[in-house]
């Protein structure tokens, strides 16, 4: 008893010695970490993730890591043709090892957490105060967005958000060595993140570092061109999709961009819609609005803001979504950047701190995911007990043979992903989200299982699986909903 209680001594001694800051610090990281890895986690297993985008990442990593063409049938498109994520690359090899949906949860939301560690670093810096640099980066813990990202599971984006904070600290610190890394890294999660890095490039450079920064941005430049303009229409056959999301500025991605500014009338019309200044108000609330107060930094947010605002996609000015993951990069880093600047004395900036904090705190119980959210419960954003028939679905996955070809129903998808041929039902008998403008679908004939919950198909997708059942299928397996059949005749 002596010697326990004398080595608990020493530990208590030796905590007391450590570095309060750091301890702080880690504990927020270590506790959102977990948070949301558990909450992931609980999701996916209760058939609460879908196979947009989930499906589309997990199947195309797999066939990486299989050394197989990475056409994903989720999607309809080649891997790199849908975006550029040489990151995937990097994750393959541990699919080897039994990777899957989880692990790509895990690798996001730790990548996530260590951008809390890099505004840490900026703000201790900029601010003058290491408890400041904690309390920034709880700002960005408690963003709404920031945590949505983590339920949203799995998007390259939210990968590039770390690397581009941590580049950006490098900068002004002066470590350009890890400036290179993480701008590397950040490109390499999204050809979007490239613009982002250009962007940064331009403020380097203008900061005085002429050489570092004209590179910088020389380079952003070359590889966004490289991935929209040779890899993906080298692997597609054309223009990146996204690029017709612009119709009221031109039919391709450069036409867009110079509509958009020979037309600033348009431009300004568009930007300013009801819908587009509630995005605003929902991506700047959370931080006090200060990135006003520093806009070349906000600048960073620009392409990807513009984006956003001016295509015909409402869901990309949906706040819990990827698309914003970059604005909610450049938000915090103008959020510090502000606060030195309207802050001129050590009280000053305590104060600034202490009310964006505020901010960040009511909005994350506002509109936040975490534990602390009035919608953490009666929202259904997470699953967090199992229903009556959590049971059934596991048992009608479970009929699935490995490796068959399948078409299934959304949230089936991601765990039917580690194969060549898996689709969302009702493809490939209609196609629903396929390629770019629904080409090329797959020959049905080719699926030999399709897994449905019948009590989600809407009219011609409940007459699509009845013909398949009177004529080709046959049903192994049918309770609430959820049926399993099997092809018994070929396609006739």
């Amino acid at each position: 008893m002596q010697v326990v209680s004398g080595r608990v001594g020493q530990l208590r001694r030796r905590l007391a010695d450590e570095d309060p800051v750091r301890w702080a610090l880690a504990t927020m990281v270590v506790v959102w970490s977990t948070t949301f890895i558990y909450l992931g986690w609980m999701r996916h297993a209760r058939f609460s993730t879908y196979g947009f985008d989930l499906g589309i990442y997990d199947q195309g990593v797999w066939l990486l890591s299989q050394l197989e063409d990475p056409f994903v049938t989720v999607r309809g498109l080649e891997l790199f043709g849908h975006h550029v994520n040489p990151i995937l690359v990097a994750i393959a090899p541990f699919y080897r090892l039994g990777g899957g949906p989880e692990l790509l949860l895990v690798v996001q939301v730790l990548a996530q957490a260590s951008g809390a560690v890099a505004v840490y670093l900026l703000a201790r810096d900029r601010l003058g105060g290491r408890w400041l640099g904690v309390a920034m980066a709880g700002v960005l813990l408690l963003n709404p967005t920031y945590q949505f990202l983590a339920w949203e599971f799995f998007h390259p984006d939210a990968l590039a958000m770390a690397p581009l904070l941590f580049a950006y600290w490098a900068a002004r610190a002066h470590r350009w060595p890890w400036f290179w890394v993480g701008a590397v890294l950040a490109m390499s999660c999204k050809e979007d993140a490239a613009l982002a890095v250009l962007v940064l490039g331009v403020l380097v450079f203008i900061r005085g570092h002429r050489r570092i920064g004209g590179l910088a941005a020389l380079l952003a430049l070359v590889w966004y061109l490289v991935a929209t303009r040779v890899v993906i229409p080298a692997v597609t056959g054309m223009a990146p999709f996204y690029e017709a999301l612009f119709p009221q500025f031109g039919n391709s991605g450069l036409d867009a961009a110079k509509g958009a500014i020979l037309y600033p009338g348009t431009t300004v019309r568009v930007a300013l819609g009801e819908d587009r200044l509630t995005y605003l108000r929902m991506m700047l609330l959370p931080f006090g609005m200060l990135p006003f107060f520093a806009l070349p930094t906000f600048s960073i947010a620009a392409p990807m803001l513009a984006v956003n605002l001016l295509n015909v996609l409402s869901f990309t000015r949906d706040y819990r979504f990827h698309y914003s993951a970059l604005v909610v990069s450049a938000g915090i880093l103008a959020t510090v950047e502000a606060i030195a600047w309207l802050g001129h004395t050590p009280r000053a900036r305590r104060g600034l701190v202490a009310l964006t904090l505020l901010a960040a705190l009511g909005s994350s119980v506002a509109w936040g995911a975490s534990p602390i959210s009035t919608k953490f419960r009666g929202a259904g954003i997470w699953v967090l007990e199992d229903d009556d028939a959590q049971g059934v679905r596991e048992k009608a996955l479970g009929l699935i043979p490995k490796g068959a070809a399948v078409s299934a129903a959304y949230q089936f998808v991601p765990h039917l992903t580690h194969r060549q041929r898996i689709y969302e039902f009702p493809v490939p008998w209609r196609p629903t989200n396929w390629g770019v403008d629904g080409e090329g679908l797959h020959d049905p004939a080719l699926v030999q299982w399709v897994l449905v919950d019948r009590s989600a198909l809407g009219p011609e997708d409940a007459s699509i699986f009845n013909q398949l059942v009177e004529r080709e299928f046959e049903i192994q397996y049918s309770q609430a909903g959820f049926t399993v059949a099997r092809r018994v005749r070929p396609a006739g």
